[in-house]
């Protein structure tokens, strides 16, 4: 045991991990030749400063939501749900049937409820007086889409 990170002990351990993982899984084999794609946006003001933003990855048929921000001044004025409509459709584009992201319980739950995502997983007490959650929405088939 030891109260201080060993980082070549740690970067051991995590090969490991992802070596086990390559030998097991095609799909981890997979992502480690073919990274995701990134899908971020960017909404920037007069002066070329980020306003609002919505930072992903597209893997696995999954459109995985790490970011999304909105400077305070804009907050309610429909930003946040055209950034996520837009990466939203352009997952689909790309194949995606799915999306995940995870958020506080003094963040944005019920804003993604409102479009469509709902809770997969809660953490309580996460950290001391709040609740980490794991959300998902599952995309509307697109019949015209010869995407897999």
């Amino acid at each position: 045991q030891t109260d201080i990170a060993v980082e070549a002990d740690r970067h051991f351990v995590s090969a490991q991990l992802r070596h086990f993982n390559n030998i097991t899984s095609p799909h981890h084999l997979h992502i480690r030749t073919n990274p995701p794609q990134p899908l971020d946006l960017f909404v920037r003001d007069a002066d070329g400063a980020i306003v609002a933003a919505l930072v992903s990855d597209t893997y696995w048929g999954w459109l995985d939501i790490d970011d999304l921000w909105v400077h305070e001044t804009l907050r309610e004025r429909g930003f946040g749900a055209r950034l996520l409509g837009l990466a939203e459709s352009e997952a689909q584009r790309r194949g995606c049937r799915h999306a995940k992201l995870t958020t506080f319980s003094f963040q944005a739950r019920g804003f993604y409820e409102k479009y469509g995502y709902h809770v997969v997983g809660a953490m309580e007490d996460y950290p001391p007086g709040a609740t980490y959650f794991w959300m998902r929405k599952e995309f509307a088939p697109d019949v015209t889409s010869d995407a897999p």
